[in-house]
């Protein structure tokens, strides 16, 4: 059954609305309903809420209702605390679990192709940019460029800090690289390279920080249970699964050690071994002639996932043995699905406006 969308009204005047010294632009010539920016679920699903509003100057309320959403990234220390890496609004903050956003000003307009908070220090921020590397040590008062790639047509794609040792600091490219900090950004040295191709996208297993995961593009997963000294390919275990090398989604169960879920043009994979191998998840049959967008499991329960079409989310309580599905109430696509790991009936999407 399609759940009621909650309406949020914005002031569409073409223009920047001024939040104390921060901007988000609005777009549009008229006062209408937008549907995008994040949606938030208080029941694992069952009903949403769109979480748009931006207090401005004079008590009115602007709105991140039209912006589109790369990231969504939870203060590992605070899970009120959400940070959005935006298409072309920069990057997005609420400290109330999504009731407020406010934006930094630094990067207005900018495309934020990541974040990562310290776990650590909540204060230490990262943010990839283009070729560039910014990082925060004041909760984002300023930023500093630590890092810039001296190619630029190179693209930073993702970011991720060793929660045993923060100091650890790994980036991905979209030359295929995966290079490797060991004190805070400083300094930079590339522990792989692809023959060709790019990387997209770095996940770490939440029991042993030195299992870290690559994905690229086309070129399946790499994996190291060192810290980065060496790099394996996944492929042997995935051989059989056609189009299983195409990419589109990896995410780690952080319920189960060695677990994850691959999502790519072949389907939905399980591995319970690192990805050593890999079993099917069977999808509902319209799941099979689609595309997933996103996907998620619950940090509590291996059990409990969720995976998100162009117009549809769907859940299982099984383990993908079986599934149930619902209408999303926005016309946009879900692009990532975040779950509160303190309280995981509270789910976050970040949406995204598909260009035809």
């Amino acid at each position: 059954m399609k759940k009621k969308k909650i309406l949020v009204w914005a002031l569409l005047i073409s223009a920047a609305v001024i939040l104390g010294g921060c901007t988000i632009r609005i777009g549009g010539n008229k006062a209408k309903v937008i549907d995008g920016g994040v949606w938030k679920s208080s029941d694992s699903g069952l009903t949403w809420i769109q979480v748009a509003d931006v207090p401005a100057s004079g008590g009115k309320i602007a709105s991140i209702a039209n912006v589109n959403i790369r990231r969504l990234a939870f203060d590992p220390n605070d899970y009120e605390t959400i940070y959005l890496a935006t298409e072309d609004n920069g990057l997005v903050y609420t400290n109330d679990g999504g009731a407020t956003w406010r934006q930094f000003k630094q990067f207005i307009g900018a495309k934020i192709r990541a974040i990562a908070v310290d776990p650590a220090d909540k204060c230490n921020l990262y943010v990839l940019l283009a070729n560039q590397l910014y990082k925060s040590t004041d909760c984002g008062r300023f930023w500093h460029n630590i890092y810039f790639h001296q190619n630029p047509e190179v693209i930073l794609t993702d970011l991720l800090i060793d929660y045993n040792n923060s100091s650890i600091v790994y980036l991905t490219t979209n030359a295929g690289e995966v290079l490797k900090s060991i004190d805070s950004g400083q300094t930079w040295v590339a522990t792989y390279r692809l023959k060709s191709g790019t990387f997209l996208d770095l996940v770490m297993d939440s029991k042993d920080s030195r299992l870290v995961y690559a994905a690229s593009q086309k070129n399946g997963i790499y994996k190291t249970t060192d810290g980065g000294l060496t790099w394996a390919s996944l492929g042997e275990g995935l051989k059989g699964y056609t189009g299983s090398q195409e990419y589109k989604k990896l995410i780690v169960d952080e319920a189960t050690a060695n677990s994850l879920i691959l999502v790519s043009k072949f389907g939905m994979l399980k591995s319970s071994d690192g990805g050593a191998t890999w079993t099917v998840v069977e999808l509902l049959p319209a799941a099979k002639k689609t595309t997933i967008y996103a996907v998620a499991v619950n940090p509590k329960n291996s059990d409990e996932i969720y995976y998100a079409t162009r117009t549809t989310l769907v859940k299982s309580l099984d383990g993908g043995r079986t599934w149930s599905s619902q209408e999303l109430p926005f016309s946009r696509s879900a692009n990532q699905i975040i779950i509160n790991p303190q309280n995981p009936s509270v789910l976050y999407i970040g949406t995204f406006k598909l260009t035809e």
